[in-house]
């Protein structure tokens, strides 16, 4: 994540905070990098070099007026302004990491090679949260290569208890035990 995301993922957080609009602000920039990840064309229009900036921030206008609040749609025309639309991902990224982190919330993805029910997961959740001190937020990936067991992936961090990766670092033990 670039610093300059961090800047000014810190600045609307602060505004946001400001105006006790966090909850908020955290929902309307992942809905808007949402529709424009799902949009190739505005994707497209947003990052073209010679659409200016004062057509990309009519567009994001007429999308985006009187269904976001004036604080998310005067940032998104400030990135706009400065050149930085293409940040927007990794600064709503990090401004979800900053909520977080003030709420005492962690977003972990945990993998299994089946789907686990909602105890297991609520169990999952409540032992990991414990191991990192935050409430934990749980996505679910399934992924049949792993075999059995679980990874769980908080921030940076990996807690991989899956037998394919058991069976690589013992893989991993034999070549080095053999040299």
């Amino acid at each position: 994540m670039s610093a300059v995301a961090k800047r000014y993922a810190r600045a609307l957080y602060e505004v946001a905070s400001e105006k006790q609009a966090i909850d908020t602000t955290e929902v309307e920039l992942n809905q808007i990098t949402n529709i424009i990840k799902q949009s190739d064309e505005l994707n497209m229009l947003l990052t073209h070099p010679k659409v200016t900036a004062a057509e990309k921030k009519g567009i994001l206008n007429e999308l985006f007026v009187g269904k976001v609040s004036e604080t998310t749609l005067d940032f998104l025309n400030l990135l706009l302004e400065r050149g930085r639309e293409d940040e927007l991902n990794d600064i709503a990224k990090q401004f979800t990491e900053l909520s977080n982190e003030a709420r005492g919330f962690a977003d972990a993805t945990v993998i299994t090679a089946k789907p686990l029910t909602e105890a297991e997961l609520e169990k999952v959740a409540e032992q990991f949260g414990q191991k990192v001190n935050k409430k934990l937020r749980v996505a679910t990936k399934i992924d049949p290569s792993i075999i059995g067991g679980i990874i769980v992936r908080i921030g940076d961090r990996l807690y991989d208890g899956s037998i394919k990766g058991k069976l690589a670092r013992f893989t991993q033990q034999i070549k080095q035990a053999q040299v």
